[in-house]
């Protein structure tokens, strides 16, 4: 009974020892340095990003210890000056009492340009007219996610972070790809594809449909394609409105059922999973696809099955 008492005492030692050599700083005298708890993220996801990236000793001690201090739902997003010499505590602490001014620049996937500078809070130290007015800027590059900016960021400062996100997910796209299209081509279609299909498995379809298409010098006939030309006419709050029979006669290169061949620029900026669809298209013999009022989408193999469709589902 002895042994098992001593046994347990022992135990219970090396874990109090245990819990307060990890509550100590992981080094002493060491410079501060950003870190950044993103919108939603979870006690768990950023206890594993300070072990990581070498703020704390262990990642268990600090939930265990968040939720002594009963401040584990009271950690905040936002930017934190942290350093490595800062006790655990210090550092709940600091996460807890919020970060500081930044703001966050939401980019959704399938936005034009003129759509995502109105996302600029008025807070930072640029404004949406000196994003539009930036040589940098170009439609297609402005990678759709959601970004922490310190207020004191310039533009280029802005879009260099926007690029460094931009090059790394359509690296990421790419991956395993064979494709024949140029990374520029390839931009161009994902932005179709985001506006003319929704899930990842529809945009892989398209992408091989429009590829079909071009292999047979067919004209693309994206309706995208034409509100992008209508709409340059348009204030962003009147974009991507479903275009009329008159719409299809706009004369404007980017008109793809008057232009054989992909347009010569993005339309919008797409996601990750219309670059991957892009590069990852799904083989078929299909040649038509229509989207019906629900977002369903329906393909074929020949005109007369599509205009059967037509008939279906969209009158």
């Amino acid at each position: 009974m002895k042994k098992v008492f001593f046994a347990f005492l022992l135990l219970v030692v090396l874990m109090f020892a245990f819990f307060v050599f990890n509550l100590r700083p992981p080094e002493s005298d060491s410079p501060t340095t950003l870190f950044v708890v993103n919108q939603g993220d979870s006690l768990s996801l950023i206890a594993s990003r300070l072990e990581k990236q070498g703020f704390i000793r262990q990642k268990y001690v600090f939930i265990v210890y968040s939720y002594y201090l009963n401040l584990n739902k009271k950690l905040q997003s936002g930017g934190f000056q942290l350093s490595p010499s800062m006790s655990v505590a210090d550092i709940i602490q600091t996460l807890s009492s919020g970060g500081s001014h930044d703001s966050w620049v939401k980019i959704l996937p399938g936005w034009r340009l003129s759509q995502a500078t109105t996302s600029i809070p008025d807070n930072l130290a640029f404004s949406s007219s000196d994003l539009l007015a930036s040589s940098f800027l170009k439609e297609g590059y402005l990678f759709p996610d959601s970004y922490l900016i310190p207020e004191y960021y310039t533009v280029d400062q802005f879009l260099a972070l926007v690029s460094q996100n931009f090059t790394k997910n359509f690296a990421k796209a790419q991956e395993g790809s064979d494709s024949k299209l140029s990374d520029s081509e390839i931009l161009i279609l994902a932005s179709l594809l985001e506006r003319e299909a929704r899930t990842l498995i529809n945009k892989k379809i398209v992408a091989g449909i429009l590829l079909n298409r071009l292999d047979i010098d067919m004209a693309l006939q994206v309706d995208a394609t034409v509100q992008y030309a209508r709409d340059s006419l348009h204030p962003p709050d009147k974009y991507w409105q479903p275009p009329s029979r008159a719409d299809l006669q706009i004369n404007s290169v980017f008109n793809t059922y008057k232009n054989r061949g992909l347009p010569p620029t993005p339309i919008c900026n797409p996601g990750l999973d219309s670059l991957i669809a892009a590069f990852h298209p799904s083989p078929s013999d299909y040649l038509y696809y229509i989207s019906d009022n629900s977002g369903q989408m329906h393909y074929a193999k020949t005109l007369e099955e599509h205009n059967q469709h037509i008939a279906d589902y969209l009158r």
